[in-house]
């Protein structure tokens, strides 16, 4: 009974520290207002505006790395889209049937995001490998023509976002989206520079190898992280043992044992384990150690804290529950 009220009293903190870090973080001006209306708005249509001139443009020339970047973009357009509404999915209140609130929807647009850019970057190599085979002459001033346009519309879309792009995670991936697009629009044209005083025309699949290598590299990251955090992996900056030692060090603690560490998207992390104590102490005492606790878990980023605590319980209990 002890352990059941205890629990629920640290229930309820930890429900108001979230409700409080939740609206510091989630009901950002940044995202409410002005980059979720007009400036998004302007770098989703420039990208799909981007995309539309080089796949024509690509199909004109001949040209499969103005094809392939015309793709690249259109992900990173539809990457744009899917995470912002997955943003405002998850800016909704949790409730009886979703505790948790809907803060993984952006964790599952990244997920699709990612299987989209793996699909692209296989059909791109695919691609490249048959034009190897069977060489196409590429009309390089065309290329040139339309991957400038491409050039100058990304460097406009992160002049859009460059502003607020050191404040917040998601337009700075934006914003790092824009660049790659950008430098890669570079590697098309020079390319295409290269073709026109050439003739070297197996330069276009090389580099629709190099693009797609790229996509497929930046696939996997998405795809790895979004997997561990769906799979309530620890994450990666956090090792379980250095911190269990560290709370080992507050006087009043003995051991502690099954233990959880886990995120529950991107930027908010929880640990819940059962804390064997020195002495049976009463509440009051006991919600010092608690604070102790929380305040040594927030070096390690941790913002969320679930705690047992015990008196002689559990002796030969691991760290992790066998």
């Amino acid at each position: 009974m002890h352990d059941r009220n205890r629990n629920r009293e640290e229930n309820v903190s930890v429900h108001q520290h979230h409700d409080h870090h939740g609206h510091s973080h989630d009901h950002s001006p940044l995202i409410d207002s002005e980059i979720s209306g007009v400036r998004l708005f302007y770098v989703v249509l420039l990208n799909f505006g981007i995309t539309a001139a080089e796949l024509i443009g690509g199909i004109i020339a001949g040209s499969l790395s103005l094809i392939s970047d015309s793709l690249h973009n259109f992900s990173d357009a539809m990457s744009i889209v899917v995470t912002y509404f997955a943003h405002r999915i998850s800016l909704r209140r949790p409730s009886e049937k979703k505790t948790f609130g809907y803060k993984r929807s952006t964790i599952l647009a990244a997920f699709l995001n990612s299987l989209t850019l793996l699909v692209i970057g296989g059909f791109l190599i695919k691609e490249a490998v048959e034009r190897f085979a069977n060489p196409v002459i590429v009309e390089s001033t065309t290329v040139i023509w339309v991957g400038s346009i491409g050039l100058i519309a990304n460097l406009l879309s992160m002049y859009l976002l460059r502003k607020w792009s050191g404040k917040d995670m998601n337009i700075r991936s934006a914003y790092l989206h824009m660049l790659t697009d950008a430098l890669s629009s570079v590697v098309v044209i020079l390319g295409a520079i290269v073709m026109r005083f050439s003739n070297l025309n197996w330069l276009d699949p090389l580099l629709t190898i190099f693009i797609a290598a790229y996509v497929i590299e930046e696939g996997f990251q998405i795809l790895s992280k979004s997997i561990n955090i769906l799979m309530q992996s620890v994450p990666e900056v956090t090792d379980i043992n250095t911190i269990v030692e560290e709370l080992k060090k507050i006087e009043e603690i003995q051991d502690i044992h099954h233990v959880h560490v886990w995120s529950l998207d991107e930027k908010t992390v929880f640990f819940e384990g059962h804390i064997n104590l020195k002495q049976d102490l009463p509440i009051s005492k006991a919600m010092a150690v608690e604070e102790n606790v929380k305040s040594l878990l927030e070096n390690f980023g941790i913002s969320h804290v679930t705690i047992q605590f015990e008196y002689n319980g559990c002796p030969d209990c691991g760290v992790i529950k066998e």
